[in-house]
């Protein structure tokens, strides 16, 4: 991951706000001075060293850095990790992502890792025992958590995931079977040690001992080397396996998971989970475990095509898409590949492809949702069943150009047949003929009457499953190509061509935002031309030189659009030169990016600014007489001064979580 300067500044930030000052100072100079050890981290911040391991505990506890001890050295070398450090700003995004999924108890114990890092299991139920005891002595199933200013026995919860008259986590026996959930859903994974090395030292210690255990004597000839990364990327992909340990022996003892799906399909199990804690094996107490940060982004990356696809087809066909994506990424580990690791994690799976069927999508749609809408009704004649029904077995760039060309090849002449076929179909089901009749010149110039022969054919009515394959071809001819078709009802995504589509489709807007329509065609006709000279650009645009060169420069300035100078010949020479104009799509999105950190980080800046303005209004809601009760026992200046900036509050994050969608979509999905 590339740290530039507003990221950097932006992940300080976002540690500060949710773990104090301390660790934002030792995490801030990590990312400046790279890897260091205490003493090192000490001459640099000007901090003793006491107060270097407090800091780094906290960064170790909340998974913010990384460490490595090499052999024979006293001191162990610090490094900070800021995938995990930005990741923080989308706590809000992955519990509402929980709470949609599992349920108001998958959602608490989900904040309650968020906020405590990463934690063993038997101090998670300790915590939780301790709230429920308290709770039963009380004699009320809420109270108040004063000491983490929380409203659910949770242990860091809020007070929108509790139920109105009950506890959210009712008993450790519930606590287990939502760890057993999650830890399904691979949004909880096991803690090892090789988890706090970086994925760099991995690979380097995985490589030493590959070329110690089975190449000692090196590596000669070009069959050993590919011998070499095979075994590395078997080492590799071992390493990540043990992320897996739990999870692998709960499919082992996939009972308690079996018995609850037949209980859902027989509407005999609750969805939060409150009457299945029988069915979950216990799990070992002494295991550390926290959030798998990956899993979270893919979730948060389908639920972000679900979108898409609900602003270009409807509600309709959005949720038989989500399905489709759920079904299809159930097995994702992330969103992009990352090294030999997942090589060979694809060799290992190349029998078992993410491919999902029209009848698993079939079971898992809920019999409420109507299938018939969002479906235009067309006549038999006005659709090429061929194209509709096209079969693509590859994707775009993996597929074969001799395939291809025979593909083209023998749907030409099938279309032909096809389309005869359907001309004749067309000609029986045609629902009125215009018939001439010469006696009454009623309507029309040469004295015909249009009239209907016979009945109107009645709207065919078409079963579920075919309305069901109505809205995945209708995704797969899609500009965009949500959906491919690759076998016989059989269909699959291909994420990279979709996303690359999706970062322009948020390019096109930022630069008809910025620049208007003219400019946004401008970029368009770039795109397709490649680079075109300054002369031939006013012809293809058909768009007068002024107005064309005041809004190239506009979009120049703005760094959607550049210009390369390539002289006639060898003397530079102006006057003589042809000056190109093109569109780096990547260099586009490199920008964007930059800008918005930077404008997080300005966010981040006023919110604390216009903390400090109201520092005295904040210190009176922080007193234990006022917080809850603020419009009561406040002065009524004070109360509208607090209103004011919660207002202001609410619209900076609301921007910045804006923001980081756009940040989601260009760097991370």
């Amino acid at each position: 991951m590339l740290v530039t300067k507003p990221l950097a500044e932006l992940c300080a930030l976002l540690i500060d706000e949710l773990h104090g000052e301390l660790p934002s100072r030792i995490f801030a100079m990590l990312l400046t001075k790279g890897r260091s050890t205490v003493p090192q981290l000490a001459q640099y911040t000007s901090m003793t060293p006491r107060q270097i391991r407090h800091g780094l505990a906290v960064l170790h506890q909340h998974n913010l850095l990384y460490y490595h001890v090499d052999p024979g050295s006293e001191f162990a070398f610090y490094e900070a990790n800021p995938e995990n450090a930005y990741n923080l700003i989308r706590t809000g995004k992955i519990l509402e992502m929980v709470d949609t999924s599992f349920g108001a108890p998958a959602k608490d114990v989900v904040q309650s890792l968020l906020l405590s890092g990463q934690t063993r299991i038997s101090d998670l139920v300790a915590a939780y025992q301790e709230k429920i005891e308290h709770a039963s002595k009380e004699g009320v199933e809420s109270w108040e958590i004063d000491d983490l200013g929380g409203d659910t026995n949770g242990v860091n919860g809020d007070g929108s995931s509790t139920n109105k008259g009950g506890l959210v986590v009712k008993s450790t026996a519930h606590l287990n079977s939502i760890i057993c959930r999650l830890i399904e859903a691979d949004l909880i994974e096991v803690v090892h040690p090789k988890t706090f090395e970086s994925p760099q030292d991995v690979q380097k210690i995985v490589e030493k001992e590959v070329m110690d255990k089975y190449f000692p004597n090196g590596v000669k000839g070009n069959k050993a080397k590919i011998e070499v990364q095979e075994k590395i990327a078997e080492g590799l992909a071992k390493v990540r396996a043990e992320s897996k340990s739990l999870k692998r022996k709960l499919e082992q003892n996939s009972s308690g998971a079996k018995r609850r799906k037949v209980l859902e399909g027989l509407s005999m199990a609750v969805t939060n989970g409150n009457h299945d804690e029988d069915l979950d094996p216990m799990l070992d107490p002494r295991q550390v475990i926290r959030i798998n940060y990956e899993k979270c982004l893919v979730d948060l990356r389908n639920r972000r095509l679900v979108q898409f696809a609900t602003d270009m087809y409807g509600e309709t066909t959005a949720y038989v898409y989500g399905v489709l994506l759920k079904l299809l990424t159930k097995d994702l580990p992330r969103c992009r590949q990352d090294g030999l690791g997942d090589a060979s994690d694809d060799k290992n799976d190349s029998d078992k492809p993410f491919v999902v069927t029209t009848e698993q999508i079939l079971d898992n749609l809920k019999t409420s949702v109507d299938l018939s809408l969002g479906i235009g009704k067309a006549e038999r004649g006005q659709i090429s069943r061929t194209l509709a029904e096209k079969i693509e077995p590859y994707p775009p760039a993996k597929k074969s150009p001799l395939e291809e060309a025979e593909v083209e090849g023998d749907a030409s002449a099938d279309e032909d047949e096809e389309d005869d076929e359907s001309s004749e179909e067309s000609e029986d089901d045609v629902d009125y003929k215009p018939v001439a009749n010469g006696t009454n010149g009623v309507n029309g110039t040469n004295g015909t009457r249009v009239k209907f022969a016979g009945p109107a054919v009645k709207e065919r009515r078409m079963d579920r499953p075919t309305q069901l394959r109505q809205h995945l071809l209708l995704l797969a001819e899609s500009t965009q190509r949500f959906v491919r078709h690759c076998g016989p009802e059989e269909w699959t995504v291909d994420f990279e061509p979709l996303m690359r589509s999706l970062r322009e489709a948020e390019l096109d807007t930022v630069i008809e935002r910025k620049c208007g329509r003219q400019g946004l065609r401008l970029v368009r006709i770039l795109r397709a031309k490649g680079k075109l000279e300054e002369k031939a650009l006013p012809n293809v645009a058909l768009m007068r030189k002024p107005e064309l060169q005041q809004k190239m420069l506009e979009m120049q300035s703005a760094g959607f659009v550049s210009v390369q100078e390539v002289p006639r010949d060898l003397k530079a020479d102006v006057k003589k030169s042809f000056f190109l104009w093109f569109c780096d799509v990547e260099r586009s999105l490199n920008h964007m990016l930059a800008n918005s950190y930077t404008t997080m980080v300005h966010c981040m800046q006023v919110l604390d600014a216009l903390r400090h303005k109201e520092r005295d209004v904040l210190d009176t809601t922080k007193r234990t007489d006022v917080r809850g009760r603020e419009k009561d026992r406040m002065r009524k200046e004070y109360y509208e001064r607090y209103s004011r900036y919660l207002d202001c509050e609410r619209k900076l994050f609301a921007q910045m979580m804006k923001l980081d969608d756009l940040v989601s979509v260009l760097r991370d999905f």
